[in-house]
């Protein structure tokens, strides 16, 4: 189940869902999901849900790692 985009981190969430639409995720786009979320030092709540909806599709086999 998708979860529907967010206000609070529409570039977050943007990213993701790119990643679960495009079955990958890439080293760089990892990075740069990294730093968006680290950048000020503290992970919201909208921020953990699209961070556990990345790894729930990189769990079930939706997402795969690339390098």
């Amino acid at each position: 189940m998708l979860t529907p985009p967010s206000s609070d981190c529409p570039l977050l969430t943007q990213m993701v869902g790119g990643c679960i639409r495009d079955c990958c995720i890439s080293q760089a786009q990892y990075q740069a999901l990294s730093a968006l979320v680290l950048a000020d030092g503290v992970v919201s709540e909208q921020e953990r849900r699209q961070i556990n909806r990345l790894f729930d599709a990189i769990q079930t086999g939706r997402v795969k790692i690339v390098d």
